[in-house]
């Protein structure tokens, strides 16, 4: 999550697992708290979600914007309506959009608002990941929980406080890996433990932690490489 409300500058970056330090390749000013950005092979776009106020607030100052990597042009509010839109997912022509306390789905070909779901009790939804059978799951970062979508609406699948403040999800093979920003989120983010990564069974329902080479991380945004490989975000260190 990218809080600052300086954070107006979107920079695309290319590095590879062994690299010190990512290298900027594209810059774009004026998206308002830029917080998660996804690729669209199929219309060559990348989509972009806009905070731009308190990242708990129901304003509806939060909008989807994208950029076309041909011209290097960018559509800074092209979908409004939101309040503090975070994570991001696609999946058939639909955009999934985590905002504050509900899940909300965007046709990317028309560019409107199809669906909106409310998830009960939650406090801030995340992060979202689907799977290859498009079952959708969406992190509670505040409330440590994780929902997901059924006929009946977003249901609560997951929930325990040893998610330690879900952030990012990503899916890979019959896990659901899960980036824990740490435990008791401060007013200035700090946390009163030290995030990690785990994972969980999508079978069974079993968390797993893994151990990491790190005395202390918050961790935020998730992505699988390949050979086992990851990348993932530590907000407050702002490294990757």
């Amino acid at each position: 999550m990218r809080l600052s409300s300086l954070a107006a500058v979107l920079f695309i970056t290319q590095s590879t697992a062994w690299a010190d330090t990512p290298t900027p390749v594209w810059q774009f000013d004026g998206f308002k708290m830029p917080e998660s950005v996804v690729y669209d092979a199929h219309s060559d776009k990348y989509y972009v979600s806009n905070i731009n106020g308190g990242p708990l607030e129901n304003d509806q100052n939060g909008s989807i914007g994208f950029i076309d990597p041909q011209t290097k042009n960018a559509r800074i509010e092209w979908v409004t309506g939101f309040d503090s839109p975070k994570g991001l997912a696609l999946r058939d022509r639909i955009l999934y959009v985590a905002d504050v306390n509900e899940l909300v789905l965007v046709n990317v070909d028309k560019g409107d608002v199809v669906a909106r779901y409310p998830a009960p009790n939650s406090q801030l939804l995340n992060g979202i990941a689907i799977s290859d059978t498009g079952d959708v799951y969406v992190s509670d970062w505040l409330g440590n929980r994780i929902y997901t979508l059924t006929e009946q609406g977003l249901t609560t699948w997951f929930e325990s406080v040893d998610l330690a403040s879900p952030n990012g999800l990503a899916i890979k093979g019959e896990w659901l890996y899960v980036a824990a920003w740490g435990a008791s989120p401060k007013a200035d983010f700090s946390t009163e433990s030290s995030g990690n990564l785990m994972r969980i069974s999508l079978d069974t329902a079993k968390l797993d932690r893994f151990s990491i080479n790190q005395t202390w991380v918050n961790l935020d945004g998730l992505h699988p490489l390949s050979n086992n490989q990851w990348l993932t975000t530590d907000f407050l260190q702002g490294k990757l």
